[in-house]
């Protein structure tokens, strides 16, 4: 087999971890954006929370999006 076409178990393993703590930050990140984009009582103002947290939930489900190319990937 070329060794380009060969692939160490360990890369593999250590893209599914990653791809699975990205996963975990990317739930833990949209969380917090929702929370704060709904939030009444914080020291922004409504709208800035609105657009701090959405940016937050879009950066959570933009992670997810690339962990699923990385699973799909791999």
């Amino acid at each position: 087999m070329s060794d380009l076409l060969q692939i160490d178990i360990k890369q593999v393993r250590a893209a599914q971890d990653a791809s699975r703590s990205l996963a975990r930050l990317a739930i833990l990140m949209r969380w917090a954006g929702e929370g704060l984009a709904t939030a009444s009582r914080s020291d922004l103002t409504p709208a800035q929370a609105r657009s701090f947290g959405l940016a937050v939930t879009w950066a959570g489900e933009e992670i997810e999006r690339q962990c699923t190319a990385i699973d799909e990937a791999i």
